[in-house]
């Protein structure tokens, strides 16, 4: 391991190599280095997702078949479609379907992250090692495969195949490269049979699948199996269409989950006498019930553009709809700043309605405590906003200012900012136009310990959603390359979670380039590899070759040595160098990798004041036998040996006003070759910490062969 530095002894390496030792041809005397780049992260695939592609919630469609067929004939297939066509389901099903033995469940399916950067290619290094009845899904839908990754998974699943095993990929449609004999087009299953699997099987509610029985089989319930006719059935039929997307199925089915069955029955009763009642009266109940289910389309194109329905009544709508929940005064205020003008004192108050009734008129409820609340209407809030946000384009600037406007510090609406970035988010997924990422890219300016924490939370969110996760994975690298301290906290605390542990090659990379500066979040980044390496043994491993190759690969930066520097603090709150300086005893990867990284701290005028201190501190626990004094200085004499004493070595060999004592002379003379001696009994007359004075002592004879070496003063 020569991290770029002109090698101070021959060094070998073998990638791959598990052991201690590596056996070479010819001498062995130098430190050998054993460095592998850390594997991809792999995640179970969790039961809910298993369960969705098994009968009784699986849907049929051909794609699993026809992708299972590939799988057993290349041991590697892709499904392409569109988002919402069900391609994870159908895949998961396909790699059941292919390893499962004598129609028993396979228990090793994984989820595979596309952890790697740009300028990478997924190899057999850092790709799983093959072994017997895994399966693999990688999501490409969010980042293309290029041809030079393609030919790398190809040859990987071929390796796979040969021990029993598959790897499968979802990507968009026309997004492959490779060999179109592998790809399946994705078939989205019947969208009605989804949502009536979806309340009988995962919710336990067979009447309420029944409510969507087409036509011809209204007579009894088909998932009930009631003798008697359930007046509700059918009732529901026409609001989905068959060619509807799996997604938009299961989110009908949800708003169906918390419709009351005893007020649809009523509802249909009712509009099945017609003879007795108006049109208008027996078709009003039923209508509500279904137009929240479909999400309020009707009731909001009712009460948003009827005659007498004014702008102004709108934005007390919206103003609700962002921060529903909070009390009604402040949503009157938010909704009164969105023009950013205020009204003639002699029309400020009694024209028209008053803002309470205009909420009620639009349909905000007013809660026991004050608050707005859309208690009858569920779902109205984001409804509203959807609706808002599309049909009123001209208005989006507006809104979206007004927005950033409401949320500035000492604003109305500062401390709801998280609630409205969330709804933001919830509408960005579908908007023709994003809100989100503008807002956020004015909040990530904010010089605020609340906005950088609740920015932080939203992209942690953001990255998970199809349409943004590549834009944050980007932002989150730019912010981290940035000198703006806000922006820099945010991309700290975003990898210091859980895009960490989906992500971790990643992260570390936006860790790397935070340690840029010696500020706040240069120190947090520090801290989050440490608790990345202590969190378990592989997370141990993976910071430090992590570190190793950043030492390799960029030498002359002080964000290598930044990381190091951490690594080795034996004062830090969670020091991981006392597990890393155990290992070195024995691993002779680790103690080149201490050495190694030291040469290079050395070298660099930006880390000097943190390497002079880190030294005096190994020492110092040296010294309180919070390491192994002997090792430790084993190790100071081989960083002696691989640096030209300058700068914080040579204040540490040669002396600093400021910083002498006791440990720092007894590490000079261990450093020196001087025999040391235990200062509490010591009955030399020289000894320089029992006699303040002492005489001049005498060169102590050097190696056998060798000429003496003299001592180096202690007095400077």
């Amino acid at each position: 391991m020569t991290h770029g530095l002109p090698p101070r002894e021959p060094s070998q390496s073998a990638a791959g190599n598990i052991g201690v030792t590596v056996q070479i041809a010819g001498p062995n005397s130098g430190n050998l280095s054993i460095t592998r780049r850390p594997k991809l992260p792999t995640i179970p695939i969790s039961v809910k997702d298993r369960e969705a592609a098994t009968e009784p919630l699986w849907a049929h469609t051909l794609t699993p078949m026809r992708a299972a067929n590939i799988l057993q004939a290349n041991g590697l297939a892709v499904i392409a479609g569109e988002q919402g066509a069900g391609r994870r389901t159908s895949a998961i099903r396909a790699m059941k379907h292919h390893l499962s033995v004598n129609g028993s469940e396979p228990s090793e399916l994984f989820y595979l992250a596309q952890d790697w950067d740009d300028d990478e290619i997924p190899d057999s290094e850092i790709l799983p090692d093959p072994s017997p009845g895994c399966g693999y899904l990688l999501d490409a839908t969010l980042r293309s495969l290029p041809a030079g990754h393609i030919h790398s998974l190809t040859a990987w699943a071929e390796r796979l195949h040969s021990r029993g095993s598959c790897l499968l990929i979802t990507i968009r449609r026309n997004d492959w490269v490779g060999d179109p004999n592998l790809v399946v087009s994705a078939e989205s299953p019947d969208a009605i049979q989804v949502a009536r699997n979806h309340l009988a099987f995962r919710h336990g509610s067979p009447d309420r699948a029944d409510w969507l029985e087409p036509a011809p089989q209204r007579t009894r319930g088909l998932f009930s199996g009631g003798s008697s006719p359930d007046l509700a059935a059918g009732s529901l039929s026409d609001l989905i269409t068959r060619n509807a997307s799996p997604t938009d199925a299961v989110a009908i089915a949800e708003r169906i989950q918390r419709v009351n069955p005893d007020q649809l029955r009523r509802a249909v009763q009712t509009a099945a006498a017609r003879e007795k009642h108006s049109a208008d009266e027996i078709d009003f109940a039923l209508r509500e019930i279904r137009d929240e289910i479909r999400g309020w389309p009707h009731f909001l194109e009712r009460v948003l553009t009827e005659s007498g329905t004014r702008g102004r009544d709108r934005v007390m709508l919206l103003a609700a709809a962002y921060l529903e929940g909070k009390p009604l005064e402040l949503c009157i205020k938010a909704a009164n700043a969105f023009s950013g003008q205020k009204e003639p004192g002699a029309r400020r108050v009694r024209e028209g309605r008053s803002p309470r009734r205009r909420m009620v008129d639009v349909g905000v409820d007013i809660t026991d405590d004050d608050r707005a609340a859309f208690d009858t209407h569920p779902g109205l809030a984001m409804a509203a906003i959807r609706m808002d946000w599309h049909h009123w384009a001209d208005e989006r600037t507006a809104t979206r200012k007004w927005l950033i406007s409401i949320t500035e510090p000492g604003a109305v609406a500062e401390r709801w900012a998280e609630q409205i970035g969330t709804r933001l988010l919830e509408l960005s997924r579908t908007a023709s136009e994003d809100p989100f990422m503008p807002v956020i890219d004015e909040w990530s300016k904010l010089d605020n310990v609340d906005r950088t924490a609740i920015v932080s939370r939203l992209l942690a969110q953001a990255v998970n959603v199809p349409r943004f996760a590549a834009a944050t994975h980007k932002m989150l690298l730019e912010w981290a390359k940035s000198s703006v301290p806000s922006r820099r906290a945010i991309v700290g605390q975003v990898c210091s979670g859980s895009y960490r542990e989906i992500w971790p090659h990643r992260a570390f990379t936006r860790l790397r380039h935070l340690l840029a500066y010696d500020d706040e979040s240069s120190h947090n980044a520090a801290d989050t590899l440490i608790v990345h390496a202590r969190a378990s043994s592989a997370g141990f491993s993976h910071v430090i070759n992590t570190v190793d190759a950043w030492l390799d690969r960029f030498p002359q930066s002080p964000t290598s040595a930044r990381a190091f520097l951490a690594l080795v603090d034996p004062f830090h709150h969670k020091a991981i160098l006392p597990s890393l300086v155990k290992l070195a005893e024995t691993q002779p990867q680790y103690r080149d990798f201490l050495i190694g990284g030291w040469r290079i701290a050395l070298s660099l005028p930006e880390v000097t004041e943190d390497a002079y201190k880190t030294l005096v501190d190994w020492v110092n626990a040296a010294h309180d036998n919070r390491l192994k004094q002997g090792f430790i200085f084993e190790l100071l004499v081989d960083v002696r040996n691989a640096h030209t004493p300058l700068d914080a070595m040579s204040r540490f060999l040669y002396g600093h006003p400021d910083h002498e004592g006791p440990a720092l002379i007894e590490a000079r003379r261990a450093l020196t070759n001087v025999r040391t001696c235990n200062h509490e009994s010591c009955v030399r007359a020289d000894c320089p910490v029992v006699n303040r004075k002492p005489e001049e002592p005498s060169p102590q004879p050097g190696a056998v062969g060798e000429e003496a070496e003299p001592e180096i003063s202690t007095t400077e």
